[in-house]
């Protein structure tokens, strides 16, 4: 899966385990602890305090599969 694939999927998930299973179609994996805290910055970054301070989705995938 393409990354912006992953962030339109990753953008649209209601649940953690929404967030879970599009990383798990992108080859991806986190622990649930991880995807949750994850759902919680794709949440804070669709708001647009969050795009003034250069907060993205994209930013918060990346940092989230770094660790």
């Amino acid at each position: 899966m393409a990354s912006s694939e992953l962030v339109a999927e990753v953008a649209k998930a209601q649940t953690v385990q929404d967030v879970l299973a599009a990383l798990k179609n992108a080859g991806e994996e986190l622990t649930f602890e991880q995807a949750d805290k994850l759902f919680g910055k794709v949440l804070q970054a669709k708001s647009d305090t969050a795009e003034l301070d250069g907060d993205t989705i994209a930013g918060a995938i990346d940092e989230a599969l770094a660790k």
